[in-house]
């Protein structure tokens, strides 16, 4: 049985999970709706007004989103606490995965925000913008982030409750 506390913390992690999925493929769809009606295709990929969603980190992330998202359902419906725990390793990977592959694409729309001459300025997906810390790329790296850390916590809290569950043998 999970401790009621962590038991929360289970639930917290896949409610900031489906908000990273909801948050991604909501900017997606935006994309595509763009591109779609600015190409009138959804498969044209060179000399595009705006790039083509699938060639953007944002539909990657959001693919990751997701998988995390199934991924820490299926770690909360587990019962038996060896594997839980094992999954939720797993699911830590994928998270650092998720938050690294974020914040490397983020730190190049920075660069390349502020390398740009002023005006010129614009998102990987191609819209023009006064502020990259309004980009759906910061923020889905901050609830990367966010899911991350909470996963971390999850999994040391996981320990310290078997731990403490384990009774010691005596010599």
């Amino acid at each position: 049985m999970i401790n009621p506390m962590i038991k929360k913390l289970y639930i917290t992690q896949i409610l900031v999970l489906l908000g990273g999925v909801l948050f991604s493929w909501h900017a997606v769809y935006v994309d595509f709706m763009r591109f779609y009606n600015t190409e009138e295709t959804i498969f044209k990929i060179k000399d595009c007004v705006y790039p083509n969603p699938i060639i953007t980190p944002c539909f990657y992330g959001a693919i990751v989103f997701l998988i995390a998202l199934i991924w820490a359902g299926y770690v909360y419906r587990d019962t038996i606490f060896s594997s839980r725990a094992k999954k939720q390793q797993k699911l830590w990977l994928i998270l650092l995965a998720g938050t690294a592959f974020g914040w490397v694409n983020f730190s190049f729309s920075f660069l390349k925000f502020y390398m740009a001459p002023v005006g010129e300025q614009v998102t990987c997906s191609g819209v023009p913008t006064d502020n990259p810390f309004l980009t759906p790329c910061f923020w889905g790296s901050v609830v990367y982030l966010i899911a991350f850390l909470l996963s971390w916590v999850i999994m040391k809290k996981d320990k310290g409750e078997r731990e403490t569950a384990m009774p010691t043998s005596a010599n």
